[in-house]
């Protein structure tokens, strides 16, 4: 009885299982014991390692297989009918069937037969079968066979050979990929990172993965996940047009056969190259397409580098700290007046405006709409670094100082700015600008936070005080990989690497115009980058034109590469005190800053900024506890002269003009007479209440006292009590509540 692969080799010694191996490509077995054998057989079923066999036959050897593996054969043949259907001579059949019975791919059984069929099990495995009659008689006769096992995969392969198939090194990726299963595919998908709908047929997703593997940029992102030594044969194998013969390979990489064969999977895993019998040789081929689109890849002008240095531009705008001059603006309005919000916890529109004038960043001047949309950013940036705070009180949301204005008032320009980028990337709330030339398209696409990271890493890559074409230097992030910006695209298999080409096309007005905009606003207003044009005269504002060059300073080079070292020590003596109230602070010393954003009238904040003492700031100042003396001793700490005579005099005047007032929260208790005044508060069931007399006929509340909790109190003591208006909750403002006896 003929018998399966698995049983066959289970019967074989190692020597044996070794010589198959060999045979097939395989590694050889470590042992004969039953797992090792699993192994071994899985490995020869394998096309390649059919490829391997048939390779390694002759002329003669391959028409006897070809004979007894055929579908006129179906994978048997009498042995004796073997030399006339190979039509070769019977010696010359004879020595190449013992050679294939010698390398273990054909075996031999006595067989019954009626007629010309099998009798039994293998006719109905097999299902052929041919009408016969009944009296024919059934004989026993000698029949070489090949195991089921691998007989199709041999019938297939052997059909490469011949003129039957068409060469394979001609066939599309999508027709390659045919005989794959659906989960083959999606494992090619997943190698990838493509994500492919669930609801596509296997033809779809067939399509979608030969659409997306065969582009350039699939291979390289492939190349990036291989072992070096298999890229290097790859970019050879481009070299050579695409197709080199299976024997040069393994001359070239001094490889044997198992390892030949390990190769071609792994390419064949990312359906990069595969092999084939074309010409009478085997070969391993790029597919057609794939070979098309890396030589025009190939073809694509290459960026300069990035590190070439440009001259000097015509024109300069110089970086600057405009954000953090902007948050202390805010701060200083969070100060000065009583900022209630909106329910959504949004500034007011006639709070908004009252603040822009005090702004540095030119962009959020140019209309309404850019101005509240700036001052939301810089209110929710303030607020997550705890510099203020939103706080709810009597039914009000108001913005007050923070718990983390002293950490952060007390800290240098350098680890503000890095406290701010290092938030960026992954800050929703924050709006960068476009390029002035920005198209849009496929903006849905785009993701800010891998722009933003990766502008961030390329600027980490250059050299502080050196020019650079903004041009040139972001068509770098494009050539190393086109989906810097989109991410997510890439791994969409119904768009993914078929859109990169389109995505280059469309690069100079959208993807460059996003880093551009995000160059010339937030880099630029944070001091990390200067701005360079090569007009005679600089652009009226920054949205009106894109600059031709940057300069990554060194406040830029401090704050990207980490730099940051021990603090900075500011100047002790950064003020100058001017007779005429005017505060002039000369250089970005942060504590003074702060200091000087409470206590005194912010005139302009920014690099060199001007404040103004006032009554008012000094009545205000005096309200939060600071005395006059505290102010004079501020200034003439770090004022660079002595304090001007008036300024002092009239300091202190003012603050003898002070009259301190204390507002509490009470409730207040009215009734009809003064006895009755007396009677509360001499009632031992109301003692808990803390009542005191505030009149003849009133009495109040400790602090902080609810209005229900006193009325319930008055109530269960046996007298009446209303209120004088409707009260909300507990923590409304209390109003007086008339009380009759009951």
């Amino acid at each position: 009885m003929m018998k399966s692969l698995g049983a066959l080799m289970q019967q074989r010694s190692l020597a044996e299982l070794g010589a198959i191996a060999r045979l097939w490509g395989a590694p050889p077995p470590a042992s004969d014991a039953p797992n090792d054998v699993q192994r071994l057989e899985r490995q020869i079923r394998d096309p390649l390692a059919a490829r391997t066999a048939w390779q390694t036959l002759d002329l003669e050897a391959r028409a006897v297989l070809h004979t007894i593996v055929g579908p006129a054969a179906r994978n048997w043949c009498v042995i004796e009918q073997i030399p006339e259907r190979a039509g070769l001579a019977p010696a010359i059949a004879a020595a190449a069937y013992a050679r294939l019975a010698q390398a273990f791919i054909v075996a031999e059984d006595l067989a019954k037969m009626q007629g010309e069929e099998l009798v039994g099990q293998r006719v109905a495995f097999y299902g052929y079968s041919q009408p016969r009659s009944a009296q024919t008689p059934v004989v026993e006769r000698a029949i070489a066979y090949v195991p089921t096992e691998i007989a199709t995969t041999l019938y297939t392969v052997g059909r490469e050979l011949g003129t039957i198939l068409p060469d394979r090194t001609t066939l599309t990726l999508d027709d390659l990929l045919q005989p794959y299963r659906q989960g083959d595919l999606d494992q090619i998908g997943r190698r990838f990172g493509l994500t492919i709908q669930t609801y596509c047929s296997r033809n779809e997703v067939r399509a979608v993965i030969a659409d997306n593997v065969s582009q350039a940029d699939a291979v390289r992102y492939a190349l990036t996940q291989l072992p070096p030594s298999l890229s290097d044969l790859y970019e050879w194998l481009i070299t050579k047009g695409g197709r080199v013969t299976t024997d040069e390979v393994q001359a070239r990489m001094r490889w044997d056969k198992p390892a030949l064969l390990a190769a071609l999977h792994t390419f064949e895993d990312y359906a990069i190259a595969f092999d084939a019998f074309s010409e009478g040789q085997r070969v391993v081929f790029i597919p057609a397409r794939t070979f098309d689109n890396l030589r025009r890849a190939h073809a694509r002008p290459q960026p300069q580098s990035q590190t070439v240095e440009r001259a000097t531009p015509l024109t300069i705008r110089p970086a600057d700290s405009i954000i953090l001059w902007d948050i202390a603006a805010f701060v200083a309005s969070v100060v000065q007046q009583d900022i209630e919000l909106t329910r959504s916890q949004a500034l007011p529109k006639r709070t908004a405006q009252r603040l822009v004038p005090l702004l540095a960043n030119e962009w959020a001047r140019q209309s309404d709409e850019a101005a509240y949309r700036y001052l939301a950013q810089l209110q929710t940036e303030a607020q997550d670094l705890g510099i203020i705070q939103a706080t709810n009180t009597e039914d009000r949301i108001r913005l007050d100082l923070g718990v983390k204005l002293d950490v952060w008032a007390s800290q240098d320009i350098r680890m503000q700015t890095h406290r701010v980028v290092r938030r960026w990337p992954h800050n929703r709330a924050w709006h960068d600008q476009v390029g002035a030339h920005y198209a849009g398209w496929m903006a849905s696409a785009l993701s800010l936070t891998a722009a933003r990271e990766a502008l961030l890493n390329l600027l980490r890559q250059c050299d502080a005080g050196v020019w650079y074409d903004v041009r040139t230097l972001l068509r770098k992030l494009q050539e190393d990989d086109p989906f810097v910006l989109r991410p997510e695209q890439r791994f969409n298999g119904h768009g993914g690497f078929k859109v990169a080409d389109d995505i280059r096309a469309h690069w100079d007005d959208t993807d460059a115009e996003v880093l551009i905009g995000m160059l010339k606003s937030t880099l630029y207003e944070l001091g990390i980058v200067a701005l360079g044009y090569d007009d005679d005269t600089l652009p009226a504002t920054r949205a009106e034109r894109n600059p031709d060059t940057i300069c990554l300073t060194e406040l830029g080079v401090e704050v990207l590469k980490g730099d940051l070292g021990l603090a900075q020590t500011p100047t002790e003596q950064p003020l100058v005190m001017q007779p005429n109230f005017e505060i002039m602070l000369l250089e970005p010393h942060m504590p003074a800053l702060y200091w000087l954003v409470r206590f005194t009238q912010p005139e302009q904040i920014g690099r060199a900024s001007r404040f103004k003492v006032t009554r008012e700031a000094l009545l205000r100042s005096m309200t939060d506890g600071t005395t006059v003396d505290d102010l004079l001793a501020f200034l003439a700490r770090h004022s660079q002269q002595e304090l001007p005579q008036n300024v002092i005099y009239t300091l202190h005047d003012w603050a003898r003009q002070y009259k301190a007032t204390r507002l509490s929260r009470v409730v207040l208790i009215e009734v009809d007479d003064e006895a009755l005044a007396t009677e509360l508060c001499e009632s031992a069931k109301l003692r808990e209440l803390g009542l005191r007399r505030v009149g003849p006929r009133a009495l109040a509340t400790p602090e902080g006292a609810a209005v229900r909790a006193v009325r319930r109190a008055i109530e269960r003591a046996g007298y009446a009590a209303t209120t004088g208006t409707p009260v909300a909750d507990a923590s409304a403002t209390p109003v007086a509540a008339p009380v009759s006896h009951g």
